[in-house]
């Protein structure tokens, strides 16, 4: 159960440091995010956006 709660934390501490240290700025990221989940793209969809 330690494993699990650790690697969730890892997961949410990544992306959020990927969020943070992306090449443009926190606007254009967001409203990429916003649009992709409007969409319903996937996961891997993001990588092209952001």
């Amino acid at each position: 159960m330690r494993f699990l709660i650790g690697l969730l934390l890892g997961v949410a501490m990544g992306a959020a440091v990927g969020l943070l240290v992306a090449p443009q700025p926190g606007s254009e990221t967001r409203r990429a995010l916003r649009d992709r989940v409007r969409r319903g793209g996937e996961i891997d969809d993001l990588e092209e956006t952001v």
